[in-house]
């Protein structure tokens, strides 16, 4: 009985093991698993014994079939533990295979370090560098290495042994740890991950990653940099040896323009001038494009009005016609705003090389730029400058090569032309930086378009220099042969409120007038026929009202000479140069209605912008201002002498620095001007020299430079230079300097800073006053997204800590508006964080629009913005 109770026993406990579910692979339960395998193999054992003590017996059929029954199980059991384990080894087997494979094809290598005593071995050690280097070390699980063994196979030196060492004690103290190594011809980068258990290191797997090529390409491009770095140096150095005789060139030749000459010295001294001209915007051209390769070209964001852009662009583009005879025309969207925020150098860099190549390559018909607002939502405006010309036109193939560097779109047109073929891919890689892009349109002999659009955002200036507040009434008569220049100024004059009326020919504007019609201005085209004739047009000015009706004379620079000659009676009211913007219409109208005329320091001069008759120009100033000029080229001695002497400057001039410095005591000077590359004390050190001087704290520095990497303001500022002008000097340029310098005009044009007692404030030194006015700019020109950015992130403190730092600011710079707006902005702060949700108080983003509005007002206003 006892025998049958212990054979069901087995038989159930062999049923229990039969259907137990199967040892798993996982490596995490590898130790469990294989502690039930070896209970289970033990009790298979007792099992057995118990069967074959137990089932010696021949009682009962019963008992014989349940032994069989048993045996068999017995022996389908033992199979199947001998199947799994064999299945268990083999998988295993496979895992290490797979992984000593992975780490084989990895493209450096994988080691386990393992420590015993204070010796390191490896255990493991395995990648495809290993193999690349010819080494097959066979270190694996089954066998150890010792570090310094190893150390001299990949012949490692005694002191890199040594560090390395280091590096796997600071990895085995629990560090990640992470450095390079040289050794054959390779180099790595070694990472050491320590793997602990409860706080102790049991191993360190180090992964070695080739970087032989990337240090290769780190070095390929650090000889690029170099090399364009040096390239950058070289180009500078020879800009400045270029720009030093080409702005005595050009200085020269317009000298020599205005001397009696005979039409074959005129012609001549016309083409140099025209290849000198073309020289300055190729070598400006190159310059540029090195720095597009360099990517060292940067773009600003500043604030600035489109319609002064236009004009400064106008300015620029009105010397390009020579003698040509085609009409430039600016035709200007009156919805534009008034200002975006923008890089305007680079702007007008791109619009100047469309319309100089479209002046270059049309002899007839017109240059047209058109500025248009394509749509304009959530502060950012798209607007469109389409440059037109009736020129050569290009074909289809050559439209593909237009943006291709040093390419043009045929090989003769290099020939005939001249260019670098520069301009257009530097206008395109512009436009691209801009976030806009240049598209052409043309036909072959008849026209060309390029489009340039770009998105900006809108600024925060609302100026009122150029405009009319409210529509003004009259008559106005438009005097102009070309059709189109007679359309836009149709367009321009009657979004002001005037009633206008066109014509087209001097014959038709005689008659008006001798059939008694009246008018309140006439603008007519000085270049057409009879107006042109110092005797018709004195006999046409008789018939008109002087008093009453104001004349505006369109000519261009090089021939305003020669229509301004003449007595009183046979000059006009004013004249405007071609092309025509909007902001110099509105200016001229604008001066009729208040009848002013304010008097600058270039009034003699025939090629400014904007001329008035010296009818209305009140009495002339007869005060000649001392100018103190240290040049050391004798040709820039002759040239600026000159310019300064036509517009009633008295000049001294001396030869470097230290001369300079000398002739400062022997009288007052209104200004002083140096080169800022001079033998024996270069303009930096002479600025600062004189700023140590108190009697000079309001003198004005203007320096010059021929080197184009040079013109840094900071620098500069530091120094104590007010301004800097580039060779060659474009006149337009030096007389707005000097407008804006000469007895510090500038500092009574200032918006919102009562510049004399800030500058009181420090020590009477206006320089200082500058470069803290430029420094503040700097730090605060964008203080409404600094600000909502912090308070968006919950910074209140930091936000009132920006805050408290403007107020300081203003205050020293006795800003009183601003100031008043700040202290109200950070009380509304204050309030913000104070009040419970849901409860009413001021919006602080509303103060901080004021604010911005106010700090923007102040930059718009200085000379360097």
């Amino acid at each position: 009985m006892v025998r049958d109770l212990v054979l069901y026993v087995i038989v159930i406990l062999l049923i229990v093991l039969t259907f137990q579910p199967p040892i798993t692979f996982a490596r995490r339960n590898l130790i469990s698993q294989l502690i039930r395998q070896t209970i289970t193999r033990v009790f298979y054992g007792v099992t057995g014994i118990l069967f074959l003590y137990f089932g010696i017996s021949d009682r009962a059929l019963m008992t014989c079939v349940l032994e069989l029954v048993i045996g068999l199980m017995f022996i389908a059991l033992f199979v199947r533990v001998w199947i799994i384990k064999h299945t268990y080894e083999q998988r295993l087997l496979d895992q290490n295979r797979d992984l000593l494979n992975v780490l084989r094809v990895q493209p450096g290598f994988t080691f386990r370090l393992e420590k015993s005593g204070d010796e390191f071995y490896y255990r493991l050690l395995e990648g495809g560098l290993l193999e690349r280097m010819g080494l097959n070390l066979q270190v694996s699980y089954n066998r150890r290495e010792h570090v310094k063994r190893l150390g001299d196979i990949f012949e490692l030196s005694s002191e890199t042994l040594e560090q390395l060492s280091e590096y796997y004690k600071q990895a085995w103290f629990g560090d990640r740890t992470v450095f390079e190594l040289e050794f054959w011809e390779y180099s790595a980068l070694i990472t050491l991950h320590p793997v602990r258990e409860n706080g102790i290191t049991k191993h360190v797997i180090g992964h070695v990653m080739d970087i032989t090529e990337y240090k290769a390409s780190e070095q390929k491009r650090k000889e690029v940099d170099e090399a364009n770095h040096a390239k950058s140096v070289f180009l500078a150095h020879m800009s400045h040896e270029i720009r030093t005789p080409l702005n005595g060139i050009i200085g020269l030749s317009k000298l020599l323009n205005k001397t009696e000459l005979t039409a074959v010295q005129k012609d001549y001294l016309d083409k140099l001038l025209a290849s000198s001209r073309t020289l300055s915007s190729m070598l400006n051209n190159v310059l540029d494009f090195s720095k597009m390769e360099a990517g060292s070209l940067e773009l600003e964001r500043q604030e600035f009005e489109l319609e002064k852009m236009l004009r400064h662009l106008a300015e620029t583009v009105g010397t390009l016609l020579e003698h040509k005879e085609i009409e430039i025309i600016f035709i200007t969207d009156p919805k534009l705003p008034k200002s975006v925020k923008g890089d305007p150098l680079r702007m007008e860099q791109v619009l100047l090389n469309l319309l100089t190549n479209a002046v270059k390559f049309t002899e007839q018909g017109h240059v047209l730029l058109e500025v248009k607002m394509l749509s304009q939502q959530n502060g950012r405006v798209v607007l469109s400058f389409m440059v037109e010309d009736t020129g050569i036109g290009i074909s289809e193939v050559g439209v593909n090569k237009l943006f291709v560097p040093f390419t043009q779109a045929n090989t003769s047109t290099s020939r005939r032309y001249g260019g670098s073929g520069l301009g257009l891919a530097i206008s395109k890689h512009l436009a691209e930086a801009m976030g806009g892009n240049v598209e052409v349109e043309s036909r072959l002999g008849e026209y060309s378009r390029f489009y340039f659009n770009v998105e900006l955002n809108i600024g925060d200036l609302h100026p009122e220099g150029a405009q009319i507040e409210k529509q003004i009434s009259g008559k106005a008569l438009i005097v102009v042969r070309h059709e189109l220049l007679r359309f836009s100024l149709n367009e321009l004059l009657q979004s002001t409120g005037l009633e206008t009326y066109t014509i087209s020919s001097f014959q038709e504007c005689v008659e008006a007038f001798q059939n008694g019609e009246y008018f309140d201005l006439v603008m007519v085209d000085m270049g057409m026929n009879g107006f042109r004739e110092l005797d018709t047009r004195r006999q046409w000015l008789q018939l008109l009202n002087r008093q009453m009706t104001q004349v505006i004379g369109l000519t261009t620079v090089f021939q305003m000479e020669g229509v301004a000659a003449g007595d009183e009676d046979s000059r006009v009211d004013a004249f405007l140069s071609k092309p025509v913007t909007r902001n110099a219409v509105l200016e001229v109208i604008r001066w009729r209605l208040e009848k002013e005329k304010t008097v600058s320091v270039d009034v003699n001069t025939l090629d400014t912008y904007t001329m008035m008759s010296p009818r209305y120009e009140g009495e002339m100033t007869t005060q000649k201002y001392q100018i103190l000029i240290a040049e050391d080229n004798e040709i820039n001695q002759v040239v600026i002498t000159e310019f300064l002497a036509e517009r009633g400057f008295e000049v001294t001039m001396v030869a470097n620095g230290r001369e300079l410095l000398e002739s400062l005591e022997l009288r007052s000077w209104d200004m002083v001007m140096l080169d800022l590359h001079m033998p024996e004390m270069d303009g930096f050190e002479t600025a600062r020299h004189i700023r140590r001087k108190k009697a000079f704290n309001r003198l004005p520095i203007i320096a010059f430079t021929a080197d184009a990497t040079q013109h840094e303001q900071e620098v500069c500022l530091r120094s104590g230079i007010n301004a800097v002008l580039l060779k060659p000097v474009h006149e337009l340029n030096a007389v707005r300097v000097l407008n804006s310098w000469i007895h510090l005009a500038w500092l009574q044009e200032l918006n919102g800073v009562h510049a004399e007692q800030a500058i009181a404030g420090m020590d009477g030194k206006v320089y200082i006053f500058q470069f803290a006015l430029y420094k503040w700019i700097q730090e605060y020109q964008y203080l409404d997204k600094r600000l909502t950015r912090k308070m968006d992130n919950g910074q209140l403190s930091a936000a009132l800590r920006l805050i408290h730092s403007l107020k300081g600011g203003a205050g020293n710079l006795f800003a009183s508006g601003l100031l008043a707006k700040v202290i109200e902005l950070e009380k509304r702060l204050k309030r913000s964080h104070e009040t419970s949700p849901g409860e009413l108080y001021p919006d602080w983003r509303e103060q901080l629009i004021l604010v911005q509005k106010e700090i923007n007002q102040i930059k718009s206003s200085v000379p360097w913005s």
